[in-house]
């Protein structure tokens, strides 16, 4: 969760950074085009009014004004040029503010020049309170300024603008120069350099700005901005194909060999895609282990297989990198236009899910985009987008499963399980929603509101069935990796005054991966006595070295060693084993999915296990329909016993669970 986490931040700030260059380039541009439109002037043609043109879309004024040094009245200056005609000839005192300009400062204010800076007598028809720019100008042998003003409601000048401002002025000063009659040759030859190094530094904008930094690719952007020009070239009948490749097990990489490795493993990967593909093909990176290269053109699919493979082999080939001999694989989906898509958005989205599905049968595996798939996929949007409108109303309750004591028949605890309940009251199962809901980042979501849901009912389940039973949330290995959400979550458990009823369930694989849930939540949960319990103990990452280093309340089963077991000779002996751990370790064993009554009379007979849960005991009920049933004692399906809530005093045999 944490490396998925800092590739989302790493992509945020990339995408930032190229927003930002893109702009920068467009200025560039647009400070070429103000310096032309100088350069351009014919004779004695005012060079001044293209000037103020061109400048327009750069800083978005709303009027521009000249002022030079006036040769006849010192510490005043004269209106050369103006978007305003009639300010033109008018004579302003060289103020405070002024000044600092000539002196070579560029100044950004809220409000126009000083008071006494303003010309007397003449209406020039502006405020005072107009945001305002000044650029400092030197024409020959004469100082001056550029005045730039926005209307009185507008925002102020910026950061960028300043920092234009700082290339225009110079740029402009020597432009102005080169107007004149008398322009020197020194002037010349300086002027000559600095537009070759503007247009230099637009080039090198222009590509930081559409390629990746690291492989030299085109960005995410810049290829869709080709594909898609591509695109709108080709002719009825005429082909393009495009394939996404992601490398399997990257994240590996960096945690083994470091962040300087994957970066050369990337360039390598790229060099040799680049060396594979024709002249006419396309290739670029779009995230961080992930590239998308098109084939154009191509006359039969054959072709386009033939190519994939060579280059999914290729990388299959170890890579040198630094003394140490590197062997990844990479999974590539394909999709065709214009069979599955007509626009380069859609043909990444198909490619992805064709790569995906392979990556799922095969690590380095070719996948391509088909019918099934388009409909699994648009599938999978429609299911998420109900998913995100189900979370914000709320559309999420929960459904409580008996736990008993095997030998006795009492109610030791429940489990409850989350439902979505759509619009329509058709009820979903958990397997329907919550890995999707997981991968999408919503289960925080439909976690919390299972909680409140819990929280409101406790009066009702209390009385129906005690204060002593207790009950447990299960956290995914994902949740568990989140400090801040467990912390909170353990914080609203406190706040009910009753944190001793709950236990949190978790499963193998979430011991394993969040190492700061054991360092920072596992003690918050002993503080404030909330109870741990290892859930489907048996089907991950099963391990004596996890065991030793929790300790846990509850040890759960799973239901694949539970299934048939009387049939099973080596799930009873790993179930034993299980047994005779937790007994050293006083850990309470709990049997998942008991279904039939042999099943539950292995149980009796050949373990001391006493708690279990399943079908044979109870279905899945919502709390309504649980405490209505409860008159006062509930059936027992499979055997016809009844069994009724009890309150132990031991909490072990109490601890009921909320798991999904």
């Amino acid at each position: 969760m944490e490396g998925s986490e800092e590739l989302r931040e790493t992509l945020v700030a990339m995408r930032r950074e190229i927003d930002l260059l893109r702009v920068e380039a467009t200025h560039a541009n647009l400070l070429l085009n103000a310096l032309d439109s100088v350069l351009c002037v014919d004779g004695d043609a005012d060079p001044f009014a293209g000037v103020f043109s061109a400048l327009l879309p750069v800083f978005e004024y709303s009027h521009a004004i000249v002022l030079i040094e006036n040769d006849h009245a010192q510490g005043t200056l004269e209106c050369a040029a103006a978007s305003r005609d009639s300010l033109v000839g008018s004579i302003w005192k060289a103020g405070r503010t002024f000044s600092k300009v000539l002196a070579g400062r560029i100044i950004t204010t809220l409000s126009s020049a000083d008071s006494e800076e303003w010309p007397d007598g003449i209406d020039v028809g502006l405020s005072q309170s107009q945001p305002a720019l000044y650029l400092p100008l030197r024409v020959r042998n004469r100082r001056g300024l550029l005045m730039l003003l926005r209307d009185c409601d507008s925002s102020g000048f910026d950061r960028t603008h300043v920092a234009l401002a700082r290339k225009f002025s110079l740029l402009a000063s020597h432009a102005f120069a080169a107007t004149r009659a008398n322009q020197t040759e020194a002037e010349s030859h300086r002027l000559k350099q600095l537009t070759e190094q503007l247009k230099a530094s637009q080039a090198e904008l222009t590509f930081r700005a559409n390629h990746d930094q690291l492989t030299g690719l085109p960005n995410r952007s810049h290829i869709q901005e080709l594909v898609d020009a591509i695109l709108m070239r080709k002719q009825p009948g005429q082909q393009l194909a495009l394939a996404f490749i992601d490398l399997d097990n990257f994240k590996q990489v960096n945690d083994f060999y470091g962040h300087a490795a994957g970066d050369a493993l990337l360039k390598r990967v790229a060099d040799r895609v680049r060396a594979e593909i024709r002249k006419t093909d396309l290739i670029g990176r779009i995230s961080g282990d992930e590239f998308v290269f098109i084939l154009d053109p191509f006359r039969e699919q054959a072709e386009v297989s033939a190519l994939i493979a060579r280059i999914r082999d290729r990388l299959q080939q170890p890579f040198e990198i630094d003394g140490a001999r590197i062997r990844v694989s990479a999974s590539i989906g394909v999709a065709f236009f214009p069979t599955h898509g007509s626009d380069y958005e859609t043909l990444r989205r198909n490619a992805d899910t064709a790569m995906y599905q392979a990556k799922t049968t095969s690590k380095g595996s070719i996948g391509f985009f088909n019918q099934t798939l388009g409909k699994e996929a648009a599938e999978k949007i429609s299911l998420e987008h109900s998913l995100r409108t189900a979370l914000r109303n709320r559309d999420f309750r929960y459904a409580l499963q008996a736990k008993v004591d095997i030998r006795d028949q009492r109610i030791v605890g429940f489990e409850a399980l989350a439902r979505w309940v759509d619009a329509q009251g058709r009820v979903h199962p958990p397997g329907k929603f919550l890995a999707l809901a997981s991968e999408l980042g919503l289960l925080d979501g439909i976690t919390n509101i299972v909680l409140d849901a819990l929280i409101d009912d406790l009066p009702r389940l209390d009385a129906c069935f005690g204060t002593d039973v207790s009950y447990s949330i299960n956290i995914s290995a994902a949740q568990a990796a989140k400090i801040a959400f467990m912390e909170q979550f353990v914080q609203r458990i406190a706040g009910t005054g009753r944190a001793g009823s709950f236990t949190l369930e978790l499963t193998e694989e979430a011991f394993v991966a969040a190492g700061p849930f054991q360092s920072r939540i596992f003690p918050l949960l002993r503080e404030v006595g909330v109870g741990v319990s290892i859930d489907d103990f048996g089907t991950g990452y099963s391990s004596l070295s996890i065991l030793a280093d929790i300790t846990a309340d509850e040890l759960k089963v799973d239901r694949s060693l539970i299934t048939s077991i009387h049939q099973r000779p080596r799930s009873q002996s790993i179930l034993r084993a299980i047994e005779s751990l937790s007994a050293a370790l006083s850990m309470y064993v709990v049997a998942e999915g008991i279904e039939t009554v042999e099943e539950r009379d292995f149980l009796l007979n050949a373990t001391s296990i006493t708690c279990g849960q399943g079908y044979l005991f109870h279905k899945p009920q919502f709390v309504d329909e649980l405490i209505r049933s409860q008159t006062p004692t509930m059936p027992m399906p499979a055997s016809g016993e009844r069994f009724s809530s009890a309150h132990p005093s031991s909490r072990s045999p109490q601890s009921s669970a909320l798991s999904f």
